[in-house]
């Protein structure tokens, strides 16, 4: 459980701003809580950018459940989360978003006799699919959105990939969209953990969407979080510095 009077607290020392950024715990390889400790792609690349930061902030990367740290900032109680997708319209709470981070791609994987494409020309006979989700995650596209309100297709909201994966597995959901990467790498998992499970009856679908992800800033901070501006300025250029390095083939610090 974490301290949501903690956030963005400003340390005694006069030289250190202290800024706590929620992280996903449960989106791995992005971002995943691990015997107690925090590791990832997206938090290897925080960190780096928070080393070249190190002068003037103390970073603190907090695990927590996407839902909740959705909801955190929502409330206006966090300063930032990390790794939301752009949302503008319906998180307006939100604003802004870093530089890009990485772009994902977002597609269906179904058990064999169920698909996403063509949804909406399902015949209205037939019995709306089932489609797992992560809490909090909005990646339906369009059509998908169209087929919910048609009930076309049933959407359930379950707690992580393990979750949705152990479902599709057990056929309590026929289709279950996410990070493709994340998606694969919860399926290897669940090949070692539920041996009993038949992941070859999984099949990748229909690609989704692809999107970028990035830090997501509370948007009515300033007066909160007075660091804000500055902040978002110095980390967006260290990430920039930090995803320049990659691209350039040079280790970090």
């Amino acid at each position: 459980m974490f301290n949501t009077h903690s956030f963005g607290q400003v340390e005694k020392s006069p030289k250190l701003q202290k800024v706590t950024i929620l992280v996903d715990d449960s989106y791995p390889p992005y971002s995943y809580l691990s015997d107690g400790s925090l590791y990832g792609i997206y938090v290897d690349l925080v960190k780096q950018a928070a080393y070249l930061l190190r002068d003037t902030y103390k970073i603190d990367l907090q695990p927590v459940p996407w839902k909740r740290g959705v909801a955190a900032l929502e409330q206006g109680e966090a300063f930032a989360l990390m790794p939301p997708y752009i949302h503008m319209k319906k998180r307006p709470f939100i604003w802004p978003y870093s530089v890009a981070l990485q772009e994902e791609v977002v597609v269906a994987f179904c058990n064999k006799g169920f698909t996403l494409i063509d949804v909406l020309s399902r015949s209205v006979t037939d019995p709306p699919i089932n489609v797992g989700l992560n809490a909090g995650f909005m990646i339906l596209d369009e059509a998908l959105m169209e087929a919910q309100k048609r009930g076309k297709i049933k959407v359930w909201e379950n707690k992580n990939t393990k979750a949705n994966i152990l479902k599709l597995g057990k056929k309590r959901i026929d289709c279950y969209i996410n990070d493709r990467l994340s998606t694969l790498i919860g399926i290897n998992n669940m090949k070692r953990s539920h041996p009993d499970i038949d992941t070859g009856n999984f099949l990748e679908d229909k690609t989704i969407l692809r999107r970028t992800a990035h830090i997501g800033y509370l948007k009515e901070g300033n007066d909160k979080f007075p660091f804000k501006n500055d902040f978002i300025n110095k980390m967006d250029d260290a990430l920039s510095t930090i995803l320049e390095r990659q691209e350039d083939g040079v280790g970090s610090e």
